[in-house]
């Protein structure tokens, strides 16, 4: 498993360097990326990926004459979600590198069965070679913290994460389980800005300053050490380990990572 946890506040150079380092033996064998931000809602940077790091990501693709597209769907009760992604300053990203963005809630849909209950994703990142994830490293209201893992609950429909933010389903199953299911092949966590007591600013989330990114193949590894950086800064998270915040025991549960993890 690959891991990378610098102390910087250059995000491109970190984005482009762990890029190279990670993709470029493989390049050849990739034809179709599907990077997924995190948009939560029309807030900009600490809530939602940095221009910066969504545009290396694009461009070192681009370089390689590969098909990029982006996808993301805001959180469930930050407003139209098409028109969210339409007016973002991402999108504006996009379109001057020539790719799409789109609203991944007009994507087409999959119900799967599980153990517990019937699941409903969305298709899209299914039908690409690579999967990138590009998180925000944050506190969370219900969640404690939100990252590496976090990103992807975006794949489920509305109404499953309309379920599970009002406990009809198990949230910590899910964000758990949407993983299982959709397996980024690359995370890149922006820890260089972030937002204390909760993950956006209009839910009373407080932006500080932590100087750190963090990537790779193991999102509970990037998770468990984005908890201890985030404990630098939210007095609220101080003495919890990874055995307080039931989705990453669930993903340890799952085999979708590791609690420790050495640097490679």
């Amino acid at each position: 498993m690959m891991r990378f946890i610098e102390e910087t506040q250059d995000r491109e150079e970190f984005a482009f360097r762990v890029l190279s380092a990670s993709m470029d033996s493989r390049i050849q064998e990739i034809h179709r990326v599907l990077i997924k931000p995190n948009i939560v809602s029309q807030e900009p940077y600490p809530t939602t990926t940095h221009p910066g790091v969504l545009r290396t990501v694009i461009q070192y693709f681009l370089r390689h004459c590969k098909e990029v597209l982006v996808t993301d769907a805001p959180a469930v009760d930050a407003g139209i979600s098409g028109t969210i992604i339409d007016s973002h300053p991402l999108k504006a990203v996009c379109d001057n590198c020539g790719i799409p963005m789109i609203d991944l809630s007009q994507c087409e849909t999959r119900k799967l069965e599980t153990d517990e209950s019937s699941l409903e994703i969305f298709c899209a990142p299914l039908e690409y070679d690579l999967l990138i994830s590009l998180p925000v490293l944050k506190s969370h209201i219900v969640c404690e913290i939100t990252g590496a893992l976090k990103n992807q609950f975006a794949f489920f429909t509305m109404e499953e994460r309309i379920n599970m933010h009002f406990g009809r389903k198990d949230l910590h199953k899910g964000i758990a389980g949407i993983n299982a299911i959709i397996k980024p092949d690359f995370y890149i966590v922006d820890a260089v800005e972030t937002l204390t007591q909760a993950n956006e600013v209009r839910h009373g989330g407080k932006p500080k300053r932590l100087g750190f990114m963090l990537a790779g193949t193991d999102p509970v590894a990037i998770d468990i050490a984005g908890l201890k950086l985030l404990q630098r800064v939210d007095p609220k998270l101080i003495g919890k380990s990874y055995k307080d915040i039931p989705y990453l025991r669930y993903a340890m549960n799952l085999g979708l990572g590791n609690a420790y993890q050495t640097d490679d």
